[in-house]
């Protein structure tokens, strides 16, 4: 095993490390190196880097050029199973997870147990109760995985990780729907990793959690390595700006633009959802953000879906511009002017092998149509390009794949394809979730215009700060 200029033991380095896609160079000639029993933070904006970088690490993607190496020995993984079963473990920011398969299954999928070659699931259940015990985990076994909400997922996801006895764990994202306290107990798994030798490759974009756990900071920005700093000897103002490229100003408080001498947008009154939505009641105004908040399994998302129609509510009622309106599917809620910006955009928001101008007009399609079967497709282009210099979508071409494009770049293109529709209110799920700080003030700006414009918004976030900022009025 190498070691770097402190006498710190590498256990993985990164050298001239280069890789393009059509018209985008991802990576340009990049350097890093991770040591033995460290929280290692990989930061930059979205579109920077970071998920290409790792992903050629763990050879999810073929590198262009370069070299890198693991436990002293350069090595260039044909596949992301094989570096697994040499002691790297990725937990990626989208779930990779068998909905129909139980916990077990998932977290020993591809390195069953097996006894005489055949399939051992007492010594399985007895390693999946080791790492429950060891780590404060709470699950069943047996539950099958799409029953569990988002955060229980990403546990198993965890689990799976440290099933194999990894010696490096790349942590893409790891607090995304995690509550404070699921977030404060994975931070107690790292720390027990990092006890243990194991080194963790961490990549987030929420800054305290960076100097809450890390010991160093290597910053991306377009492809490129910016810095590597110790996490003590810095500050959020210089990774910000080593980020951005820039000295960055958030944007300003804005006044309230809600009009509440009009009737409502929308007025919900007992609306039940069991076992989370209990007889919930409110009404959002013109120009109006409503804010709602509240812990991981409170019952946000249960409500947007319901109001949206996909998750028919049990009772209440729903009165768009004084009609009451039955939601009985998304096409309803379509109908009445609603539309929903899901808490999963990869699962729920886009279909990510589409190219980006045919998610933008997807929910808009007949306006597109002159008559059935034929598709205006000169007509899509004009509007998309629209929308993307609108809400300054970056990207190569509208023609790219969807999947190519950074987070924060994908949660716009939700965005456009639902402003689109001229909805008349537009509900917020988790829209910042997974991105960028500049691209979380851009949406942030996106929703206040949205609000001066007269749209009604319900903006929902497990982030406090961020609600009181954009929000008009709060719900918990």
């Amino acid at each position: 095993m190498n070691r770097d200029t402190t006498g710190s033991r590498l256990i993985l380095e990164v050298k001239e490390l280069s890789k393009s896609f059509p018209g985008v160079q991802a990576l340009d000639r990049v350097d890093m190196d991770v040591r033995e029993g460290e929280v290692h933070a990989l930061l930059g904006e979205n579109g920077s880097g970071k998920s290409t970088l790792t992903k050629c690490i763990v050879g999810a993607y073929q590198k262009d050029s370069g070299t890198i190496l693991y436990d002293g020995k350069e090595t260039s993984f044909s596949s992301p199973t094989e570096s697994f079963r040499q002691g790297i473990s990725v937990i990626y920011q989208e779930r990779s997870l068998i909905p129909k398969f139980t916990v077990e299954q998932n977290i020993f999928l591809g390195d069953e147990m097996q006894v005489s070659g055949l399939l051992s699931e007492k010594n399985m259940r007895k390693r999946f109760r080791s790492l429950c015990e060891s780590y404060g985990f709470d699950l069943s076994p047996d539950e099958k995985i799409f029953r569990l909400g988002v955060a229980q997922q990403k546990v198993v996801e965890i689990m799976k990780a440290l099933s194999r006895n990894s010696r490096v764990v790349i942590m893409d994202e790891p607090t995304a729907s995690l509550s404070k306290e699921e977030s404060d107990h994975l931070f107690k798994i790292i720390s027990q990793l990092k006890s243990k030798g194991i080194s963790i490759l961490y990549i987030t974009h929420i800054l305290e959690e960076v100097f809450r756990i890390t010991d160093r900071i290597t910053v991306l920005r377009d492809g490129r390595k910016v810095s590597t700093l110790n996490t003590a000897e810095t500050d959020r103002e210089e990774i910000v700006n080593l980020m951005v490229g820039e000295v960055f100003h958030d944007i300003e408080d804005i006044s309230s633009s809600a009009n509440y001498d009009l009737p409502p947008v929308i007025s919900v009154k007992n609306v039940q959802k069991l076992p989370r939505v209990r007889d919930i009641s409110f009404e959002v105004n013109p120009g109006e953000v409503l804010g709602i908040t509240g812990l991981t399994g409170s019952g946000k998302t249960e409500l947007a879906r319901a109001i949206f129609g996909a998750e028919k509510a049990d009772s209440g009622e729903i009165t768009v511009e004084g009609k009451r309106v039955n939601l009985s599917s998304p096409v309803d809620a379509i109908n009445a002017g609603i539309a929903l910006i899901p808490e999963d955009r990869k699962s729920d928001g886009l279909i990510m092998l589409f190219e980006v101008f045919k998610n933008i007009t997807l929910p808009s399609i007949s306006d597109f149509t002159a008559t059935p079967g034929l598709i205006l497709t000169k007509r899509e282009y004009v509007k998309a390009n629209e929308y993307r210099e609108r809400l300054n979508i970056r990207l190569a071409s509208i023609h790219q794949q969807t999947k190519f494009l950074s987070g924060g770049n994908q949660q716009k293109v939700v965005i456009a394809k639902w402003l689109l529709t001229n909805p008349k209110l537009l509900i917020m799920d988790e829209a910042t979730q997974g991105i960028d700080v500049k691209a979380k003030s851009e949406i942030y700006s996106i929703v206040r215009e949205l609000a001066e414009n007269g749209f009604s918004v319900i903006f929902i976030s497990s982030e406090v700060p961020e609600v009181q900022r954009v929000s008009d009025r709060i719900l918990v």
